[in-house]
Parts: C-alpha cells; sequence; structure tokens
C-alpha cells in the first residue's frame, strides 16, 4: 500500500500501472524490444517536454521520433511513454510525466518512404484542440506540397493516428512530406493561437520547445 503514496512532485495520486498501447503492440506481433525501445524514447522526450513546459509554460509540442519508423502502433507506444506516470519510488531515472501537454509526433521509414503520426490532446486543451481535426489539418496542408493521407478511422477527440504513403501520382513525395508535416502541424498550432514564438523560423527538431508565452 506503501507504493501509492502522493508526496511526490507530480500532481496524479498514482502512477502508471497499465499500458493499453503496449499491450496493443505485442497482441498485433510487434517485437517485444522494439516496443521497449519505443516507450523507453517516449519517456526520454516526455521528461525533456515536461521541462521544457516548466520553463515556457507550453502547453502544445510538436517532434520527432526515431525508434518507431512508419510502424503506428511503436509510435502510439512512444506517446504513452511520453504520458506514463513513473513510480515514484524509482527515482533514478524520471521519465515521461508530460501527459499534461499536447502533442504531435512524427516518425518515419527511409525504406518505404512512409510517416507515422500520432497526435494527442491533454484534458486541460479539449475545448480548444480536437487531436482528429489536428491530423486532419496536418494531412490536408497545402503547405510545401503537402502531405496527403487522412486520419485513421479509430481516432478521436483526444488521440489521432495516421500513416502516409508516397503517392508520386499525386505529387505527394516522401522527402518533402516528411518535412511537411512537422510544419503544417506547428502552423495549426499557431492558428489556434496555441504556439506563440519569437520567431517565423520552423528550423531544427524541437521547433515547440524554443517558444515563450
Amino acid at each position: 500500500a506503501g507504493q501509492h503514496d502522493t508526496n511526490t512532485h507530480t500532481t496524479m495520486a498514482t502512477f502508471t500501472t497499465e499500458f493499453p498501447k503496449c499491450d496493443a503492440a505485442r497482441a498485433a506481433g510487434v517485437d517485444e524490444k522494439k516496443i521497449a525501445k519505443s516507450f523507453k524514447e517516449g519517456g526520454k522526450k516526455g521528461v525533456e517536454i515536461e521541462g521544457a513546459a516548466d520553463m515556457s509554460g507550453l502547453t502544445c509540442f510538436c517532434t520527432r521520433m526515431q525508434e518507431a519508423g512508419d510502424n503506428v502502433q511503436l509510435l502510439e507506444v512512444a506517446m504513452e511513454g511520453m504520458n506514463a506516470i513513473p513510480d515514484p519510488s524509482n527515482e533514478e531515472e524520471r521519465k515521461g510525466c508530460s501527459g499534461h501537454i499536447s502533442k504531435l509526433i512524427i516518425s518515419s521509414n527511409d525504406q518505404t518512404n512512409k510517416i507515422a503520426m500520432v497526435a494527442y490532446v491533454a484534458d486541460s486543451l479539449k475545448d480548444q484542440l480536437n487531436a482528429t481535426e489536428w491530423m486532419k489539418a496536418v494531412c490536408d496542408t497545402e503547405l510545401g506540397g503537402g502531405v496527403g493521407g487522412a486520419p485513421d478511422a479509430t481516432s478521436s477527440a483526444t488521440w489521432a493516428t495516421a500513416t502516409i504513403s508516397e503517392d508520386t501520382a499525386n505529387g505527394k513525395f516522401y522527402l518533402k512530406f516528411k518535412d511537411n508535416s512537422l510544419s503544417a502541424a506547428i502552423n495549426y498550432l499557431r492558428e489556434k493561437g496555441l504556439f506563440i514564438d519569437d520567431s517565423d523560423s520552423d528550423e531544427g527538431d524541437n521547433p515547440a520547445a524554443d517558444f515563450e508565452w
């Protein structure tokens, strides 16, 4: 019973004990090592985002992930890792803890010319941001030649996924939409007044880490 002490600096009383996205990936036959790597990457990135939010007050974040490639289930695992609350009795390496930050994350595979995307909207922003609409805006963007595709049918207001394949017949080229997707995700937040930064530059992997309210 002592495990669930609430004297941690997280606002949630309990730590995460259920990982449905990891379970779903396992059930689909995804390699256990890949699941572990994606979850770990998400945990590391999540705690970085938490730190950036503490410093700047950001409420939304867009970034690229490496481990998932074009596997949207692995990218969902990474998002789960980003949002997980760690066991407070195991503090040697803090991970996750960014469940209060709305996020759109992107990963890619240079062999298959595909990208995977996952959008998550935190409870605090549900009135201002819809994950499926955010994802649709990225897919439908005309920025830099566009992205293409559409949110998966399973997408909801708080969790959306998409996998985009190269469609050269319609002018959707992997190397372009791989870049366009991140810019489009950030632009959508800008239009909604949820992303305010000091520059007009979208350079760098983590532009959302650099802005201040």
